[in-house]
């Protein structure tokens, strides 16, 4: 697993914004695939330059080091940080199957939990990530690196915002400080017979949590898309003492009818209304929604608009 720039950058971030990196533990080993000149450029526009262990020493030892995270790591604070995996071929100094529950010796152990692209290739979902909130410390942070659309075939799983606003809340002792949704991640060409790598990376948007403004995020694009969270652990709670639930389902069950999808107004209502009683079902459900393109054109550009980064309901964009 990799931390490119934006991942190296929001951990920098993180720091800045109060996460501990003392005790740090990660969820395979990371590998830097940052530069050590941008490394250095990103502590520096930050404030966390020199490093800890000056910088003749932080740049030999960046340079020589072959993931460099760990080099990295001691830059923002970490006075140690471990890896954990369920092999020791890369030689993680914790061996576990995050499939199954963590010792207890493991729980309210590490400052953060770093979570770089391990959480989607374990099956047992909701065991890994109840794993990673036990062993934060009150106090500590959560930081996930996952992944959204368009990771298809990577993993087992693509996540979602609501996925995550409703594992990382209050009832489970955690509180999501900051999500961020971008377009990330690794092409691949070949050249000449020659395979490469290229980087992609778009802007950075704070997503919404669903909960507040009462609708789903959703997202069409065509690009890989990254989700990034710090979330905070409050409290050492019970997790998942009531199952996480959607949280526009919710309300219909609360109010034991289900609620208007579309957000009617009532002059909305009543015109659907009135087409529901004098028209065949087949006519208004098949061939009138064909019939509105004639009036309606551009309704799919608009649509897809509405649920692309574009949305300000659910997307704000912000200086990365």
């Amino acid at each position: 697993m990799g931390l490119a720039f934006n991942a190296t950058k929001f951990l920098v971030q993180a720091r800045q914004n109060g996460v501990r990196f003392d005790a740090t533990l990660t969820l395979g080993q990371q590998h830097m695939l940052v530069s050590p000149e941008r490394i250095t450029a990103l502590l520096r526009e930050h404030g966390f330059w020199p490093p800890p262990d000056g910088e003749t020493n932080f740049l030999t030892a960046l340079r020589a080091t072959k993931g460099r995270f760990e080099v990295f790591a001691r830059a923002l604070g970490a006075k140690n940080a471990s890896a954990m995996d369920v092999s020791n071929y890369e030689g993680a100094a914790i061996l576990h199957d995050l499939n199954q529950p963590v010792p207890p010796a493991l729980e309210e152990r590490f400052d953060v939990v770093i979570d770089g692209g391990s959480l989607e290739h374990v099956f047992n979902f909701p065991v890994a990530i109840g794993n990673c909130m036990k062993m934060v410390k009150t106090g500590g942070h959560l930081i996930l690196l996952t992944v959204a659309n368009n990771y298809f075939g990577h993993g087992f799983y693509q996540f979602s915002p609501e996925l995550l606003y409703r594992v990382l809340s209050r009832e489970n002792g955690f509180e999501i400080t900051r999500m961020i949704g971008l377009e990330e991640g690794l092409g691949r060409s070949s050249m000449f017979g020659v395979k490469y790598d290229f980087y992609i990376s778009g802007p950075w948007f704070e997503v919404r949590d669903p909960a507040a403004i009462r609708s789903r995020v959703t997202l069409l694009n065509d690009k890989p898309v990254s989700l990034f969270v710090v979330a905070k652990k409050v409290a050492r709670e019970v997790l998942f003492k009531t199952p996480p639930q959607q949280s526009d389902y919710v309300p219909q069950w609360e109010a034991g009818k289900e609620m208007d999808s579309l957000g009617q107004s009532g002059f909305g209502r009543g015109v659907v209304d009135w087409l529901r009683s004098h028209l065949s079902e087949h006519f208004y459900r098949e061939s009138l929604p064909r019939l509105a393109l004639i009036l309606d054109p551009f309704r799919l550009w608009r649509f897809r608009r509405n649920q692309s980064f574009a949305n300000r309901e659910f997307y704000r964009k912000v200086d990365s």
